[in-house]
């Protein structure tokens, strides 16, 4: 008998077509929303990347000079978060901080912020260096109480983990009513990601289980108790290289204010009352 595809995370629904399909790897897409998900399952999705366990990477990462693109990756979901009216003070916890490079980014712009990382040997390096709070451990098990935190980010973080939706629900728990959600991916739905295909920036089959579209990102936030509130999308990638890498710079930031570059960020809330339904 045939196994019966698993519907999918964001709308519930179990037909999937094939998007690509680079040598023995398939991104498969949903009919309903667009959610695309590798198969197999990257190896080094979950926390499994190669350089997690290595301090050596982390201090030569940090020890490189930061061109515009890593600054904007950083602050960009900032910016987006304080245009949606969210005060400084707030106190906010980035899950998958990395060295926290937007911690710091945070505290500079007057939240009382702390991050949260897998890998042990990426928040040493930043400890160190950039004297943030930063803790190790993975999300189902972190040490963070409920009700307490007005703001949690997951920059670049979902596409990487098994089940985004109960990332969505953890964080539910760990934010106060009405508190703040900042999510940040790339966007399967660009036509950047549509033209480029397997050569788009943002697939990384490698270490990417999905790839969101706006849709999808929508309907998961608002079935995990969220109300979505304010989305853009920016440019993911900021260093332009010859005449080709211009012509994409300016090709993405065209897409900018349209509201179709590469990379989607997302600010939502936490519903005051009780869970809401998918609309």
């Amino acid at each position: 008998m045939t196994a019966r595809p698993a519907a999918c995370p964001a709308c519930r629904e179990s037909r999937l077509v094939t998007a690509l399909r680079v040598g023995a790897v398939e991104v498969r897409r949903c009919v309903g929303c667009g959610l695309g998900r590798t198969v197999p399952t990257p190896a080094e999705a979950d926390g499994r990347e190669r350089f997690v366990g290595d301090p050596a990477y982390f201090r030569d990462a940090m020890a490189q000079p930061k061109d515009q693109w890593w600054h904007r990756f950083n602050r960009a979901p900032l910016a987006l978060l304080e245009a949606a009216g969210a005060p400084p003070g707030l106190r906010l916890l980035d899950v998958g901080c990395n060295v926290g490079y937007l911690v710091a980014a945070a505290r500079e712009r007057g939240f009382r912020a702390h991050g949260l990382d897998g890998s042990a040997a990426a928040v040493a390096a930043g400890r160190a260096a950039l004297g943030v709070e930063l803790q190790a451990g993975r999300i189902e098990t972190a040490a963070v109480a409920r009700a307490s935190q007005d703001v949690v980010v997951l920059n670049h973080v979902l596409e990487h983990l098994p089940e985004p939706r109960a990332v969505l629900d953890a964080a539910h728990g760990w934010l106060t009513p009405g508190g703040w959600l900042v999510i940040g991916l790339p966007n399967f739905a660009s036509p950047i990601a549509r033209w480029a295909g397997a050569r788009w920036a943002g697939l990384v089959l490698d270490q990417h289980i999905w790839h969101f579209t706006p849709g999808a990102l929508s309907r998961m936030v608002a079935s995990a108790g969220f109300v979505r509130i304010r989305w853009r999308t920016c440019m993911l990638a900021y260093a332009p290289r010859g005449l080709a890498g211009w012509a994409k710079w300016l090709v993405r930031l065209g897409l900018e204010p349209l509201g179709a570059a590469d990379n989607l960020l997302l600010v939502a809330r936490r519903a005051p009352a009780s869970r809401t339904s998918v609309p």
